[in-house]
């Protein structure tokens, strides 16, 4: 009896000690509907007495969307666990704070933390006592984080003032995460010794719209989207009467304005862009030998590496990739079309009279060394020193005002 009692009690503790483990995948930049994404998701593993995983890969995001992050996990009663995976992953700056703040912080292999150092517009360290001030003030953030969950100070200000980054490794032997490892599966084994065993996993999925938030949240997506809305309407404009160009134009403009409500821009970057573009286009029709093409090429690549480089923005930028693959392929419509435009240049005339010099024709009828020729859509008075007959071919050899001379077509 005592013993079905022990067995029964102890069942009971083990079932009273079960959890329920959400998990969340946040793959992108930090915004505003990250937050409300974690926000849901943690009220939702709240209500059920669970556990919420969050699966983290980050270059950085937007500072205030961070903080507010930050702040939901630290009052939260229900345990949110960071989790930076898969492996090769990265907490990256604004990643940083949140893999910190989490009450059980864990990193796949490969994957690495850090780098939260603020900048300023044009992408540089902010000089002077507004840098000490926003440097301070994030040196603050990031230390109460680590005093709250007794992770290393010294390291966590660090990774702030030096910009340091470790690998997974390197971050638990410095005491920054609490384990690392390389599976969902493996993760819950060891919640499990702190938080109970699992009794059911749910993956949460986001909404259509925030969906759509995340996909516009990828600076290089709203770089391509820009690129795309700005060269369909020029194609438009050079091919009018299809309004093709002009409908995917517009609605890769709105995508990238949608976009830039959720990372706030250097305006500073999108007019160099913008400038660019207009550079580029200027070489189409203004021979420069490559100057204005040179100018594109400059502001482009000043206005894409500046475009989400601003105060509040932390690790957000355009990858080299897509800033090179944007350059090498403005370099290589200009010269195409600078070589359309010199062969058209070199080659003879196609329209009007001097057009007609070798093209075929139909005789519509024909008297001694004179008759009406069919050539071009039109009619023409033709002489030759040959005889032909009605429907003959010919061939146009030369124009004397509205009369053109013609010989026997082979």
């Amino acid at each position: 009896m005592r013993f079905l009692l022990a067995f029964l009690m102890l069942f009971a503790s083990v079932a009273a000690d079960a959890k329920e483990y959400f998990f969340v995948e946040i793959d992108g930049v930090i915004s505003g509907y990250t937050e409300k994404y974690i926000e849901q998701s943690l009220d939702k593993a709240s209500g059920a007495d669970g556990v919420l995983v969050i699966k983290l890969d980050t270059p950085g995001g937007v500072l205030d969307s961070t903080r507010k992050i930050v702040q939901l996990i630290l009052e939260s009663e229900t345990p949110v666990v960071t989790f930076v995976s898969p492996q090769g992953a990265r907490a990256g700056s604004a990643g940083t704070f949140i893999t910190l703040a989490s009450h059980y912080a864990a990193m796949a292999e490969g994957s690495n933390i850090g780098a939260a150092h603020p900048v300023n517009i044009t992408g540089q360290n902010i000089e002077g006592e507004m840098g000490k001030k926003i440097e301070n003030d994030t040196v603050a953030f990031i230390r109460s984080i680590a005093e709250k969950r007794g992770r290393n100070l010294d390291i966590s200000v660090q990774m702030v003032t030096n910009s340091l980054s470790l690998t997974a490794q390197e971050a638990l032997e410095a005491n920054l995460i609490d384990s690392v490892v390389n599976s969902d599966d493996g993760l819950v084994a060891l919640l499990a010794e702190k938080y109970g065993e699992q009794t059911a996993r749910t993956y949460l999925e986001p909404t259509v719209l925030q969906r759509v938030a995340f996909f516009l949240s990828d600076p290089n997506v709203l770089m391509l989207m820009l690129f795309i809305g700005i060269g369909a309407i020029f194609l438009e404009f050079k091919m009018p009467g299809t309004f093709v160009f002009a409908g995917i134009g517009i609605c890769a403009i709105l995508l990238f304005l949608m976009g830039i409500n959720i990372i706030p821009v250097n305006w500073l970057g999108l007019l160099l862009i913008i400038a660019g573009f207009a550079l580029m286009f200027a070489e189409v029709f203004i021979p420069s030998f490559g100057l204005l093409t040179l100018g594109a090429v400059v502001a482009l690549g000043f206005g894409m590496y500046l475009l989400f480089s601003r105060e509040g923005n932390v690790g957000i930028s355009v990858s080299w990739g897509m800033i090179i693959g944007v350059l090498a392929v403005v370099i290589l419509v200009v010269g195409l079309i600078g070589r359309l435009l010199v062969r058209d240049f070199l080659a003879k005339p196609a329209t009007g009279a001097e057009g007609m010099i070798g093209e075929t024709g139909t005789v519509m009828s024909w008297n001694g060394s004179a008759g009406k020729v069919f050539v071009h859509g039109e009619i023409w008075s033709a002489e030759s020193g040959s005889a032909f007959e009605k429907d003959d071919k010919v061939k146009v050899t030369e124009i004397k005002g509205m009369v053109i001379k013609i010989e026997r077509a082979e």
